[in-house]
């Protein structure tokens, strides 16, 4: 089931239209079930001490399970994962000492786009700012242990492997479920969101061309804009990712810029649905009474609308 809207979800209601959108044309999908992600051999860093993470992410099904966005090195001792809160989580390592930051705020929005800014920097006075991010633009609260001063992150640019979508010593495991669009990596330098986006005059977060940033040896930027080649760097580095379950079919138009409609997870009434492929795909109810439905994310009040849908098998 598709449903299609101009409006960019993820940050507040309306859509400004007197500040140029930078259109992000499409993003990948990434299906547990299907064992998709991407990794690679990193080059050695320019800085172990100072990067940036950019990402725009829309989640899926799994909600209340532990799931890999980014990991590297021997047990995925540099990760961001989402914990089994729903809220994110943010690995850091001398080798010896495991540093984690843990957000306040929760990710159960499954219509919504976050674009999400992550800055280790360990090279400043101030130890409250080595570790810091930033969801649509916003500083977001952080509590747990900040990594210490002038640490050099393990499994980060030391010829290790990185992953997306999985841990990187376990490949396959814990992988990521739901869209993943505009990833970008800046080696050393420590970025504010303002490189990557901006608030347009409805005050929603926009994203910015990233494209004439410079990443640094180990940085990438994976826009997933070839169905053939999902793990390309359009960066000038070609630090491409190998894939692993993806196929052509993963390449998809919804994007940050152009929210599709899917299927609600938090909306499953009189029934236990399987949710899958990004919530495009119900499964079979295992109840047995008549009604029992699930409902879209994007809501209809005027206009006009399209809607698609393949019923695979009536029981």
């Amino acid at each position: 089931m598709v449903f299609q809207n101009d409006i960019l979800a993820g940050s507040s209601g309306g859509s400004g239209t007197s500040t140029a959108v930078h259109t992000i044309g499409q993003s990948i999908r990434f299906n547990p079930s299907d064992n998709t992600y991407m990794y690679r051999t990193q080059d050695t860093a320019d800085n172990k001490r100072k990067l940036t993470f950019s990402w725009w992410m829309k989640r899926g099904s799994s909600l209340g399970t532990e799931l890999c966005i980014f990991a590297g090195g021997a047990s995925s001792r540099f990760m961001i994962r989402m914990h089994s809160d729903d809220k994110l989580t943010f690995r850091l390592t001398n080798g010896t000492t495991e540093k984690t930051m843990t957000t306040d705020m929760v990710f159960r929005d499954v219509s919504a786009w976050y674009h999400c800014v992550w800055t280790p920097d360990c090279t400043g006075s101030i130890s409250s700012e080595y570790s810091k991010l930033y969801v649509n633009g916003a500083r977001v609260t952080m509590t747990g242990t900040q990594p210490s001063a002038n640490t050099d992150f393990a499994g980060y640019g030391d010829g290790s492997t990185m992953a997306i979508s999985s841990n990187s010593h376990s490949l396959s495991s814990q992988e990521w479920d739901g869209y993943l669009a505009e990833m970008v990596l800046i080696d050393g330098q420590a970025l504010d969101p303002s490189s990557f986006g901006l608030y347009n005059d409805s005050n929603i977060w926009i994203p910015r061309d990233v494209s004439s940033l410079s990443f640094g040896t180990n940085g990438f930027h994976l826009k997933g804009e070839n169905a053939s080649d999902l793990g390309n760097d359009s960066s000038s580095n070609n630090n491409d990712f190998t894939t692993s379950g993806l196929t052509s079919h993963d390449f998809m138009l919804d994007s940050p810029t152009n929210n599709f409609g899917v299927m609600n997870p938090l909306a499953d009434y009189y029934a236990n649905h399987t949710f899958k492929n990004g919530n495009l795909e119900l499964l079979t109810s295992t109840t047995t009474s008549q009604y029992t439905y699930s409902i879209n994310n994007i809501g209809m009040s005027s206009g006009k609308w399209y809607a698609e849908m393949y019923v695979g098998s009536i029981a």
